[in-house]
């Protein structure tokens, strides 16, 4: 067995062999760790960008990448534990979503517990999918646009406004910069009939 095998096998029995909403939790959050990390490491070695580049770079992709894992963790756990509670019996005893058997009758909970389990683990799973979505694609553009209008609105403040006088705006120039100045020469009449 190699070595890349042995990693596998580790990592794959950390999780419940019948439960993949786990598994997709922690396989999407590791995607969005190393998407950050690449993404951080590609921003500092990148030579086409300048110092003052990447002091500005840097910590937003790095506020980025926790702004979109910290979106992830919370929308997903918090979908996965509602999904878990829909198949568990609530104080009175009655679960919301109910199993009914072939002819139609609902399953009691405490005779099927296992079917109900499976159920909400399957539940849990559609969960982990709808939270991904829901983080990656809805909430974590609105978060991360909202932080960067607050970083530009507090770096406008600390930077000094330029006043303009008039000399800025006016060079004393009458004519645009991109015509010549021509000199016309003078006519001469030759004779006294012409007139100019």
């Amino acid at each position: 067995m190699g070595c890349l095998d042995k990693i596998k096998n580790e990592f794959v029995s950390w999780f419940d062999k019948d439960n993949n909403a786990g598994f997709l939790f922690v396989t999407a959050a590791l995607g969005w760790v190393l998407a950050s990390a690449a993404q951080t490491v590609g921003l500092m070695h990148n030579k086409e960008l300048s110092k003052e580049d990447k002091k500005f770079l840097v910590p937003q992709e790095l506020a980025d990448g926790a702004a979109n894992i910290g979106m992830y963790a919370l929308v997903t756990t918090k979908l996965m534990n509602g999904a878990e509670k829909l198949t568990k019996p609530n104080k009175n005893g009655k679960t919301f979503i109910n199993l009914k058997d072939e002819t139609g009758k609902i399953l009691d909970y405490s005779t099927h517990t296992a079917e109900y389990a499976k159920m909400g683990r399957n539940l849990q799973t559609g969960a982990a999918i709808l939270g991904g979505i829901i983080s990656s694609c809805i909430l974590t553009p609105i978060v991360r646009n909202a932080f960067a209008g607050y970083m530009k609105k507090r770096a406008d403040k600390k930077a000094p406004e330029e006043k303009l006088t008039l000399q800025d705006n006016y060079s004393g120039r009458i004519q645009p910069f991109f015509t010549k100045t021509y000199s016309y020469p003078a006519f001469k009449s030759y004779s006294s009939n012409m007139k100019i």
